[in-house]
C-alpha cells in the first residue's frame, strides 16, 4: 500500500518541477532587481533632476511560469520606485509572447513614455521586433538575469 503523501524520489518529475519553479523565481526576482538599477540610472532623484517632470517608465516583465507572482514583485518595485518620486511606472505581465508583443507595441505607439523596459527573453523579443516600427521610443532590453546577479 502507498501513501499519496510519501516524499518524492531524489529524480521524481516533481522535484523537477520544483527545482525549475524555483529558478524561475529566483531569475524573475533578480530581473526585477535589474530593472530597479536600470530605472535609478535613468532616473535620478527628484531634487537633482532638472525638470519638474517625472520621466514615465513603462516596464513589462516575462510572467514565466508564475504569472501572479511576477506581477506582484514587479508591481512592489514599481510602487517603490513611485513613492522614491523617480518615475511613474506602468507595469505589464504578459503571459504569452503574443501578449508580450502586444503589451510592448501599445507601450511604444502610446509615445508618452519616456523608455520602455523589457525584461525575460520573450519580452525582448516582441522589442526588438518592435523597434523598427517605433523609431521614437526608447527601449532598454533586458533579456536575460545578469550573471553578477544569479
Amino acid at each position: 500500500m502507498t501513501s499519496s503523501l510519501a516524499p518524492t524520489a531524489p529524480g521524481s518529475p516533481g522535484r523537477a518541477r520544483r527545482r525549475t519553479a524555483d529558478r524561475l523565481a529566483v531569475a524573475l526576482l533578480a530581473g526585477v532587481a535589474a530593472v530597479l538599477v536600470a530605472l535609478w540610472v535613468v532616473a535620478p532623484p527628484v531634487a537633482s533632476r532638472p525638470s519638474p517632470e517625472t520621466p514615465r517608465i513603462a516596464l513589462v516583465v516575462d510572467a514565466g511560469g508564475r504569472a501572479d507572482l511576477a506581477l506582484a514583485r514587479a508591481r512592489a518595485a514599481a510602487a517603490a520606485t513611485e513613492h522614491a518620486g523617480a518615475a511613474d511606472v506602468t507595469v505589464r505581465v504578459p503571459r504569452t509572447a503574443s501578449e508580450a508583443a502586444a503589451d510592448v507595441r501599445y507601450l511604444a505607439a502610446r509615445g508618452d513614455a519616456t523608455q520602455v523596459v523589457v525584461v525575460g527573453p520573450v519580452a525582448s523579443a516582441a522589442a526588438r521586433a518592435a523597434a523598427s516600427d517605433y523609431p521614437r521610443a526608447r527601449f532598454a532590453v533586458r533579456p536575460a538575469v545578469p550573471a553578477a546577479l544569479r
